[in-house]
């Protein structure tokens, strides 16, 4: 299997989950407080992944919080970030919205984190690809405005 065969295939896997999670957000909104279903979602979440951790190589608890706790805080705020966002952005504005999202989790993921943070190689077709989501969520934009 080719490497890029391999991404685009947990890159599918990814985007499934999400489309289930845009979905599942959407049906279950609690409007005395939208927040408990996001917070039992990343319970589940919780109890998932650590049950998945079994599956895995077992390092010393202790001693891997102590190296990666910071590492561990970081990836939960942009995780709670991630939810609230989406959250807002799915209740309030629907998951036909998603294109703003993806366009701009590809500037700030594969440009800011990917390019800039880790200076991941970069070439023609990469800088077009985010020339394209740059395009994506301005003919979103045109066309939100134009459905009356």
């Amino acid at each position: 299997m080719s490497y890029f065969l391999a991404a685009l295939l947990f890159a599918l896997l990814a985007a499934g989950g999400n489309a289930l999670f845009v979905y599942a957000q959407k049906r279950g909104e609690l409007p005395q407080n939208p927040l408990l279903l996001l917070s039992g979602a990343a319970f589940v979440c919780f109890l998932i992944l650590l049950g998945t951790t079994f599956f895995f190589e077992r390092p010393d608890f202790g001693a891997y919080a102590r190296t990666r706790g910071v590492w561990m805080l970081a990836t939960g705020i942009g995780l709670t970030v991630t939810f609230l966002g989406f959250h807002f952005l799915f209740t309030r504005f629907g998951a036909s919205y998603y294109t703003l999202y993806a366009s701009l989790a590809i500037l700030t993921t594969s440009v800011g984190v990917g390019f800039f943070a880790y200076r991941e190689p970069i070439n023609g077709y990469v800088v077009a690809s985010t020339v394209a989501a740059l395009v994506a969520m301005g003919l979103l934009g045109v066309g939100l405005a134009n459905r009356g």
